[in-house]
């Protein structure tokens, strides 16, 4: 995933010019429609706006779901077709935009970011959605097709929930909620990975525990960095006098704010987790580099007495007696051995072995 998505192709344009920014190059998608009410549902898929039937009729809900920017034209056809503001639609195409809420006239424009692990790389997949509410519609914009909405696509198609009773709206909250709900998931397999790690470092710190500890620190500032704009994002869409949004809505919302503000503090957690974490992996990798110098140190005093006795016996002298003794090696090697073992004993009661 890249971090910084790359902007030269927009240096020098006008504002509101529709130029795609993002690091991927995103796949031919479809266009949908979902117009429903408590009573009736019908969902349209379409090569083009101009085959679906809009606007809905009175006292309808409208999902215009857009799962592809591969297409330009289809976002700009969207953008006419509802009166969505060029600066919006441009936020739409520049997929590194920063978890926001921003008033139009009619319209309220809502980026916020899908996050997912990737099992294959254990990395964080993250793709942009945008969400326009409007009187009695929703639209969403994805970059790419895949994505973790199709619960709420199940409720409208099986009448499951509020969603069917509600207006667009609630629509609106439960398409956040349930891509912040994800975050939690994201949030889970972070902290299991976590207590593996620490389990691992208190018994035995490896040096690739080091680089483990890198990417779960990178990983963590990643999700931050979604998770604390949605955080304020939700809090300023709890507080906003909007005509867009009724007040029975407003208690999800407050219940969303919850679950962001909660994600974020798990985080905060997370990461003064992997601080203390680091901590002990230095202690305990001082620990042991201190375990091997003692130990070198004592064979070392160990062989102080016995290159004392070995240097004197070497001496190449014509008169000592030892010399000719018939048990002379085997005595001198006895007390050399004495000599180790009561080293040994004393370095044992002493507690350093």
């Amino acid at each position: 995933m890249k971090r910084v998505h790359s902007r030269a192709g927009k240096v020098g344009l006008p504002p509101g010019s529709l130029v795609q920014v993002s690091g991927d190059d995103a796949e031919r998608g479809t266009l949908r429609a979902f117009v429903y009410d408590a009573d009736s549902y019908t969902e349209t898929m379409a090569p083009d706006l101009m085959a679906l039937q809009l606007p809905p009729p009175p006292g309808m809900v409208c999902w215009v779901d857009v799962d592809s920017l591969h297409d330009g034209q289809m976002v700009n056809a969207v953008g006419e077709r509802f009166g969505l503001h060029p600066l919006l639609l441009e936020d739409v195409l520049n997929t590194d935009q920063r978890p926001k809420l921003e008033e139009y006239q009619d319209d309220l424009f809502v980026v916020v970011k899908m996050l997912a692990m990737d099992e294959d790389t254990g990395s964080i997949d993250v793709e942009q959605v945008s969400l326009v509410l409007g009187r009695g519609h929703v639209i969403s914009f994805q970059e790419r097709p895949g994505d973790v909405l199709d619960p709420i696509r199940e409720r409208i198609r099986h009448k499951l929930g509020r969603v069917r009773k509600s207006g667009a709206d609630y629509l609106l909250y439960a398409l956040l909620d349930v891509i912040v709900d994800n975050y939690f998931l994201v949030v889970e397999e972070l902290g299991r990975r976590i207590e593996r790690l620490e389990r691992k470092v208190t018994v035995r710190p490896g040096n690739e525990d080091l680089l483990s500890l890198q990417e779960l620190r990178g990983l963590l500032i990643t999700v931050n960095r979604y998770v604390t704009p949605t955080r304020e994002l939700a809090g300023r869409l709890n507080t906003l006098q909007s005509p867009l949004i009724d007040k029975n809505t407003r208690r999800y919302i407050n219940d969303l704010q919850d679950h962001t503000v909660y994600i974020a503090e798990t985080i905060a957690t997370f990461r003064d987790m992997l601080a203390s974490l680091e901590a002990t992996y230095h202690a305990g990798v001082n620990l042991r580099m201190g375990q091997v110098i003692k130990l070198l140190t004592i064979i070392s005093t160990i062989f102080i007495p016995l290159t004392f006795i070995v240097g004197i016996y070497g001496m190449n002298f014509d008169h000592m007696p030892e010399l000719r003794w018939r048990y002379g090696y085997f005595g001198v090697m006895g007390v050399m051995a004495v000599i180790a073992l009561l080293m040994l004993a004393w370095f044992r009661r002493k507690r350093w072995l």
